[in-house]
C-alpha cells in the first residue's frame, strides 16, 4: 500500500515540477499553525467505545479532549499570470490527545490515550488580489491523499478479587484524502519576504485503521448498535457471530478551523 502510494504522488508531481521549471516566478514558504477541530461523528462514536461488544455488559465512557490541533507545513506555488498560482502543501497535523476511559457493569476497566497525526500532501489553487501598496487577498482551494496515524497507549484490568493489568498499545494507519479551503492576507516586508496570515478550514476523510495492537494485526470495528472497539480479524468473527450483527471497519470524517502564520521567500527572475 505504502510503494502504491509513493507511486501514485511521484505520478501526480510530475507535470506540477513541470510546471515549476516552466515559470519564473514562484514562492516557497513555511507556516504554523493552530486550531480547534469541530466536534462531530469522530467524537459521537468514541462516545461507544466498548471492551466487549456483549449488548448484556453495560459500560460507561468518560472522553475528553481539548479539541485543539497543531500544524506546521512547507508550500510552494508558481504563478500562473492573471492573478492565478498553482501550489503544492506538505504538511503535519496534530490533533489533541484523546483520553479515554470505560468501566463495566463485570468492574473491568479500560483507560486509553490516543494520539491521532496526519500527514497530507495538497495541491491547490489560488486567486490573488492586490488591494492596497504591499498587500494581497488570497484565496485557495486545495485536495490530496493524506496518511493518519491513531498511536494507542493506555491499560486495562479488573477490579474484582482477580485483579489483572494489562498494557494496551496500538498504532494504527489509515489512508484517505485531506481537503482544504483557505483566506490570507499577505504583507510584503522586503523586497523578496512577505508575511502571511491565513484563516483556513482543513477536512480529513479516513475509511479505515489497519496495524498491530497488543501483538496482533488489528482494525478498528463499529457495530450496528453504535459500538466501536480495536478487533483482530479472529476476534471480530467471534463478535460478529455471538451478537448477531455486522461489524466494519471504523472510519473517520472530521475537520478543523485553523489560523495559520507564514514567511514566504518569491523569486521573480
Amino acid at each position: 500500500m505504502s510503494r502504491c502510494i509513493v507511486i501514485i504522488l511521484c505520478l501526480a508531481l510530475t507535470p506540477a515540477v513541470a510546471l515549476f521549471s516552466e515559470k519564473s516566478a514562484y514562492e516557497l514558504g513555511i507556516r504554523t499553525g493552530i486550531g480547534q477541530r469541530v466536534p462531530g461523528r469522530l467524537d459521537g462514536n468514541l462516545n461507544g467505545f466498548t471492551s466487549t461488544f456483549n449488548a448484556l455488559i453495560p459500560s460507561e465512557i468518560t472522553l475528553s479532549s481539548s479539541n485543539q490541533t497543531g500544524t506546521i507545513e512547507f508550500f510552494g506555488k508558481t504563478n500562473l499570470g492573471s492573478g492565478q498560482k498553482f501550489g503544492i502543501i506538505l504538511g503535519r497535523q496534530d490533533l489533541a490527545p484523546i483520553q479515554l476511559t470505560e468501566i463495566t457493569g463485570d468492574l473491568f476497566f479500560t483507560t486509553l490515550k490516543s494520539d491521532i497525526y496526519s500527514y497530507h500532501a495538497l495541491f491547490a489553487y489560488y486567486f490573488v488580489t492586490p488591494f492596497a501598496r504591499h498587500w494581497e487577498w488570497e484565496n485557495g482551494l486545495g485536495f490530496g491523499p493524506t496518511i493518519t496515524d491513531w498511536v494507542i497507549r493506555g491499560s486495562s484490568g479488573s477490579f474484582g478479587t482477580n485483579r489483572n493489568f494489562f498494557p494496551q498499545e496500538g498504532d494504527l494507519r489509515g489512508v484517505g484524502l485531506a481537503m482544504r479551503g483557505e483566506s490570507s492576507l499577505t504583507r510584503q516586508i522586503l523586497e523578496k519576504t512577505h508575511l502571511q496570515l491565513t484563516l483556513g478550514y482543513h477536512f480529513i476523510t479516513v475509511p479505515q485503521f489497519s496495524g498491530n495492537y497488543n501483538g496482533e494485526q488489528s482494525s478498528i470495528y463499529i457495530g450496528e448498535s453504535g459500538r466501536i472497539g480495536v478487533l483482530d480479524e479472529t476476534r471480530v468473527t467471534d463478535a460478529s457471530f455471538q451478537t448477531n450483527q455486522f461489524l466494519r471497519r471504523f472510519d473517520i470524517a472530521t475537520g478543523t478551523w485553523n489560523l495559520y502564520f507564514s514567511v514566504v521567500q518569491r523569486f521573480l527572475d
